[in-house]
């Protein structure tokens, strides 16, 4: 019974060390892409997206506006139909 106990032990010894090491590497690796993603940016590469983010809020500030323009024609025109149309008997 013995040699069978110490055999059970060492197995799950082994099973333990390696599931350690495992997390441990795997931690390890995530700091290494932390560190490597917060330092391996480049100050271009952050300007160059600053750059497209400030034009894409421009073109959407210029799209909000031609719709707000679309809203108020649509307005205008609803309402001169709503006249025409009240104005006539039998339409």
């Amino acid at each position: 019974m013995g040699t069978v106990s110490i055999i059970v032990i060492g197995v799950v010894a082994i099973t333990v060390v390696a599931v350690l090491g495992d997390m441990i590497s795997k931690i390890a690796q995530a700091r290494a892409k932390g560190r490597e993603a917060v330092g391996g940016s480049s100050q271009a590469e952050i300007q160059s997206l600053q750059t497209r983010v400030a034009s894409l809020e421009a073109r959407l500030e210029e799209r909000d506006e031609g719709v707000r323009k679309l809203q108020e024609e649509v307005r205008f025109v609803s309402r001169m139909l709503e006249d025409k149309s009240s104005g006539r008997p039998g339409l």
